[in-house]
């Protein structure tokens, strides 16, 4: 069984070959059986790092990384990278972190094939004999379509809680089937996904919302699997999101490009929480997900879009808070009601057409001309003064030029003016 194997990296088994031979194991493996090539190409083989660096020194290839105590370097070639790992026995601090305290290098393939999670990333590739090494049945996973741990699943699972997301995203990608001993598995150790930074966590969600984009074979509605996973082993709440099911409806209908938005949408509907905007701002920043602030804000003017329309508020509120984002708005909502969709664009066009304002900024005064015709207006009221002529342009009731703006200004305010 024979998959593609670059020039560069023939050359580099070339040189190991003294010494060792150099494998090819995980994704790329996987992935090339499959059919489709990745561009990450990770090696191993029973050589340490510090043997590597003396092997390629004076050569073509050039080491950009490396992390000895873990037997890790990183080779670059050209405008190829490799990244190498000594075989080695991996020893974890308790809990569910998948952090690494210390290493054992080894001699034996076996061995270092031990150490890692699932049958299908357990396949090895000899690149000069182009022989398959494969210890764990990978190959017969992947003619079935199953996502299983090597050895026995609770052994694999108990100190990683990040494997249990990855399970699910390799479910997602690939269209496989999770293995039921190694479901009930990570049902049993579901807890350990508490002990996962907030950040990895967001970004392996991010992972599972996007899978429809992964790889070739990926099905469009990949993400589904992965979400309905988290349903079955109840894995929400390890997720800051406080319920134990999910309906996955929005999520459902939404274009790819706004999964996330949807998957947003379901997750409120789930938990009802009193205020949506306070709810993202505790989901998405520190005591959730950890995520910047621009990203909050922008997560939070959509949603809180969409949920206003379907309330129906009225077009003039609703267009001023939420104008800049009614295209992204607009893409949700029609998938909910097509009715309120045509309500909300028809107006939206209207303001377009008509060049209406939407903001105090986008008046022909601000507040210096308030300072320097009205200078009894107090400052603190400035914005005030400037939403009430807002309202009134917006309205019709007047023009939106500088001369009329503030002739109403004296009319309302007659006793302020110079």
């Amino acid at each position: 069984m024979k998959i593609y194997v670059s020039q560069n990296l023939k050359e580099l088994a070339q040189l190991f070959s003294e010494h060792g031979k150099l494998f090819i194991v995980g994704g790329y493996v996987r992935n090339s059986l499959l059919g489709f090539t990745d561009t990450d190409i990770d090696l191993a083989s029973k050589l340490a790092p510090e043997k590597i660096i003396s092997i390629l020194e004076g050569t073509k290839f050039e080491i950009t990384e490396k992390i000895l105590k873990n037997g890790y370097v990183k080779i670059k070639c050209g405008d190829e990278y490799f990244e190498h790992t000594t075989f080695r026995k991996d020893n974890y601090y308790s809990g569910g972190t998948h952090q690494v305290h210390s290493v054992e290098y080894l001699q034996d393939i076996r061995q270092d094939a031990m150490r890692r999670d699932f049958t299908i990333n357990a396949i090895y590739y000899d690149i000069l004999s182009e022989k398959v090494v494969d210890i764990y049945s990978g190959i017969l996973d992947l003619k079935n379509s199953k996502v299983r741990t090597i050895e026995v699943p609770g052994y694999v699972l108990a100190h990683d809680g990040v494997r249990i997301l990855r399970m699910i995203k390799l479910a997602s990608q690939l269209n496989f089937k999770v293995d039921f001993a190694t479901l009930v598995a990570a049902r049993k150790y579901a807890h350990l996904l508490s002990d996962i930074s907030q950040q990895r966590k967001f970004a392996e969600l991010m992972s599972i919302l996007n899978s429809s984009k992964r790889y070739p074979i990926s099905k469009k509605t990949a993400h589904l699997k992965g979400l309905g996973y988290f349903n079955d082993l109840h894995l929400w709440n390890s997720m800051f999101i406080t319920t134990s099911h999910v309906r996955l409806k929005m999520v459902k209908k939404v274009s790819p490009e706004n999964v996330f938005y949807g998957f947003l949408i379901d997750v409120i509907d789930a938990v009802r929480p009193d205020c949506i905007e306070y709810y993202l701002k505790d989901l998405l920043g520190d005591k959730g997900f950890c995520q910047p602030a621009s990203f909050i804000n922008k997560c939070n003017s959509i949603i809180c879009g969409y949920y206003d329309a379907i309330n129906k508020e009225n077009n003039k509120q609703f267009f001023f808070r939420h104008y800049n984002d009614f295209e992204k708005i607009s893409e949700l909502l029609i998938v909910k009601s097509k009715k309120l969709y045509a309500k909300y664009k028809f107006f939206y066009y209207y303001i377009q057409k008509h060049k209406l304002p939407v903001s105090v900024r986008e008046l022909k005064i601000n507040g210096d001309d308030i300072k320097q015709h009205f200078k009894t207006i107090p400052q603190k009221k400035y914005n005030v003064v400037l939403q009430g002529l807002l309202d009134k342009v917006f309205e019709g009731k007047i023009k939106n030029e500088r001369e009329v703006l503030i002739e109403e200004l004296k009319n309302d305010f007659p006793d302020s003016n110079n």
